[in-house]
Formats: C-alpha cells, structure tokens, sequence
C-alpha cells in the first residue's frame, strides 16, 4: 500500500464504527420521522436495504460534512474522506480500490485518488454512477457534495444483493473543483471493451439542498438515460425536473462542467442529477435557493447552517432521490445497447 493509502487510516476505522452506528439508526427511522425496530447491523447493506430511502444517505452526509469538514483536493481533509467511503463500501460487502493519480490544475501538480466499488450485474454492460467527495476550501461541503457521497454509499448498500440487469460501478471521484481530474483520470483508464461495454454515466452533483430536484444531460450528447429518468420520476411521484431552455441549447441540458462533461464528450449517455434553484431568465442553474443567498462554494455550505434554514429539506430531497436511483439501477433502462 502506497503512503498515500495509508494516510488517515485512523479516522477509516472510527468512521467504520460510526458507520454501523449511522446505519442501525436509520434502520430504525431515526433520521426520517419514522418508528420501528432497529435492524441488526452484522450486515451493513441488509440494514440498508430495509430502512426508510435516503435516511442512511442523510446521516452519512452529516458525518462525512462534520467529522472531516473541507476537502480541498490533496489535502489531509481529502485523504480522510476517501478513507472513510472507502471503509464506507467495505462496511456494505464491497472490495473497493483506491486508484490514485498525479495531474495538473492551474499551474500546480495534485495528488488526488478515486474510489471505485464493483456491483456484478445481469449482464456485462455497465453503467456508471459516480459523486465527487472533494470540495472547495470553505465550508464544509455539505450540499457540495457529502450529500451525493452520502446518496452514492446508500444505494451501494440498498442493491448489494439485489439483482441488476447492469453491473454497476460505483466511483467517488477525486479533484473534482479543479477541473474533474479524478473523472478524467478514470475514463482515460477504461480500456476499449470497458468503453463499450458502457452504456451510460450517472452524476450526482450536490442532488439535494436546492429548490428543485433536477436531471440534465449534456447538449449535442445522448439524451436518453435523462429521459428514463423523467420517465422513472413520473411514475414515482418524484418532483423532478429539467433545466429551463438557454441561448444556444434546449432545455433539459446544461452548460457547467461536472463529472459527467468527460464521458459526454467521449459520446456516452449522461444524467447530472442536482438539487438547484434555476435563473429562468437565464437559463443557468445557480447555487442558491429562491429565498436566500448562495451556499455551494460559501462558507454556508455547512450542516448547522442548511439544516436550520431549510429544516426537513435535505432529509426529504435525498428520500426522494433514493427511491428514485434504486428504481434506475434495478430497472432495464430504455434503451439496450
């Protein structure tokens, strides 16, 4: 194991420990409102599976944004939180790998490393969901983004024993503010049958916090793993909807770089999923609600102050988009390649 490896193991192992805690208390509808029994935690993801959606995601979006706080890519802060999904998705019955990478971002060299879990499926076609666990240097990155961390180890832990027409691979993306480094590195990665073998990237990007629960896709790309996520949304009765229409591009796609810009750009289908407030005059999303000031990159991003301004809100979004991403992943999607 390299150094970097080894770095923060200690927090890895309180982590774990709050991890089986975290999931006995959701399990129990701690964190949802919910009465009921406590689950036994010897297995992690069977206690998952049958607590209240987005409970387990919202609890460990709480932990991660208050026991490690930052995450600035190579930082001590980044080091920790890789280590805590990393234990995360062990806890789950995974055999996560830590790929670790060295780019360039604004004149300087970063140390950064992605985590990506296996979940063996029906067949050999993949597709990707993935969540950037860094964050930018104020804060504590709450909404941006332990809250698509904490949605990304939730449904890892619901589908575990759960039969999927997709093997899924879970990624949690490093360096992701400075310029999606740990999503390039990941795609440069994948050989030409893994490429093919893809048949589309989910991203979660900050899914809960905002005024709206959104998905977009990329314009000029594939549209139709946005489109059966609408569809699925409908069905469910999740409030989901799409980006306003903008100068120069249609509605239901975006402009903003995120994880998923380098698998649309390779030619894959991609679905941002998002928790925004939308400029409609504009036609940008933008980091903030209707009835307050920004909080993605401000020092507002933080558990006191999200949860005290827009109580329940969180809670509720990442309920939400629980049900509706294990909906995603068990189902066959609209198109088979």
């Amino acid at each position: 194991m390299s150094a970097l490896g080894t770095r923060g193991g200690q927090l890895a192992v309180v982590g774990a420990a709050v991890l089986v805690l975290v999931v006995g208390l959701a399990a129990a509808g701690a964190f949802n409102g919910c009465s009921g029994t406590t689950a036994k935690v010897g297995r992690p993801s069977a206690a998952v599976s049958s607590s209240p959606h987005g409970g387990v995601a919202y609890a460990t979006a709480k932990v991660l944004a208050r026991s490690v706080g930052k995450r600035p890519a190579d930082t001590w802060g980044e080091i920790h939180a890789r280590e805590f999904i990393s234990g995360a998705f062990q806890q789950y019955g995974y055999f996560p790998r830590t790929d670790e990478f060295i780019a360039s971002s604004g004149g300087r060299r970063i140390h950064s490393a992605n985590v990506v879990a296996l979940k063996e499926g029906d067949s050999g076609r993949r597709l990707i969901v993935g969540a950037h666990y860094d964050s930018v240097a104020v804060g504590e990155g709450y909404l941006d983004n332990a809250t698509g961390v904490g949605l990304l180890l939730e449904v890892a832990g619901r589908i575990k024993n759960v039969p999927t027409p997709y093997t899924i691979v879970f990624v949690a993306f490093g360096a992701e503010e400075d310029g999606q480094l740990g999503a390039q590195y990941f795609l440069r990665g994948m050989s030409d049958v893994e490429r093919r073998a893809t048949i589309g990237m989910i991203d979660l990007d900050a899914p809960a916090g905002g005024d709206d629960l959104s998905v977009a896709s990329r314009f000029g790309g594939p549209t139709w793993l946005r489109d059966d996520a609408i569809s699925a949304a409908d069905s469910l009765g999740v409030p989901l909807v799409t980006s306003p229409e903008a100068p120069g591009r249609p509605a239901g796609t975006v402009a903003a770089p995120a994880d998923d810009l380098p698998f649309a750009n390779a030619d894959m289908a991609t679905a941002i999923f998002s928790a925004v407030s939308w400029e409609a005059s504009k036609g940008r999303s933008v980091a903030e609600t209707a009835s307050g000031p920004p909080i993605w990159h401000t020092p507002r991003d933080t558990v006191a102050y999200v949860d005290k301004k827009y109580p329940g809100r969180v809670r509720q979004q990442l309920r939400q988009m629980s049900l509706l991403l294990e909906t995603l992943l068990t189902s066959k999607l609209g198109r088979r390649p």
